[in-house]
Order: structure tokens, then sequence, then C-alpha cells
């Protein structure tokens, strides 16, 4: 399972994000291109600390098996549910060019990778490193492929 920890697939997520533009059509979901930039970035901030998050979601997400089968190979559905701190519909989030909306996720990208020990997950509750590394690669990953990439 990849996992943002191994530098091949933090490169590859790195790369496959440097590669979205406006020519990128979104297959499924709501969201823009901005739109999804500022809700992947904001998992980054939760995990950071700088987003504070409540408990949420089923208690079975927070089991061994709840965990296993969130970050096993199985794709998530499409309109899977997100934290309320990262619903760009329930937020007032600042909304910046794609450009700029793509650094903000790169860097926060960087941090959360160098950051040893990361806050608890609204759903999951606390997480490992490896967890954690686990969780981001398969979000923005589930995200890109969103946009075709």
């Amino acid at each position: 399972m990849k996992n943002i920890n191994e530098s091949s697939a933090y490169e590859e997520i790195v790369n496959r994000v440097k590669l979205l533009s406006t020519a990128n059509i979104r297959q499924w979901g709501k969201m823009d291109l901005q739109q999804m930039f500022v809700h992947c970035t904001s998992q980054l901030k939760m995990a950071l600390g700088e987003i504070t998050t409540t408990s949420q979601g089923s208690f079975m997400m927070r089991t061994t098996l709840g965990k296993w089968i969130a970050f096993s190979n199985i794709p998530w559905p499409k309109g899977t549910n997100t934290p309320n701190e990262m619903n760009v519909n329930k937020n007032s989030f600042k909304i910046a060019d794609i450009e700029n909306e793509k650094k903000e996720l790169l860097a926060y990208l960087a941090h959360a990778k160098s950051t040893p020990q990361l806050m608890p997950h609204p759903f999951f509750g606390s997480l490992t490193q490896k967890e954690w590394g686990r969780l981001i690669y398969k979000h923005i990953d589930h995200h890109l492929k969103q946009f075709s990439q």
C-alpha cells in the first residue's frame, strides 16, 4: 500500500498534482479543481493541528477492521463522507487561483511528510505515522483520479 512517507509514492503524488490544470475535467462530484485543492490541503492542516476537529463518523471507523478497510487498496466510493472541517460546502474557505492552491497543497504535503507525530483524525482517531501517510496518499490519489490524473 502506497504511503507518502515512501519517496517514490510521495514523488508520484507531487508530480501528479503539478500536472493538474484547467484542462483537467471533473469526472464525478461537485467540487471544482480549486475546491479540491483546498479540500485536500484542509486534511493536511487537520493532521498538523492547524484546524481543530471533533470526533465524527461511525465507531467502526476507529476499529482495526475499519482502518484496514479504509486504508486498503480497495478504492473509496465516489461521494464518500468527509469530515465536516474538510467540507468546502460547510466552510468559508478562501479560495485562490489554481496555481496558488496547488503550491499551498504541495507545501503542506511536504510539511505533513516531515512531521513525525500528527493529530488524531476525526473519523479514525489516533493514527500512526504510517497510517497517516497511507491515508494522505489514498485521499489525494482519490481526488487526482477525480480530475483524471
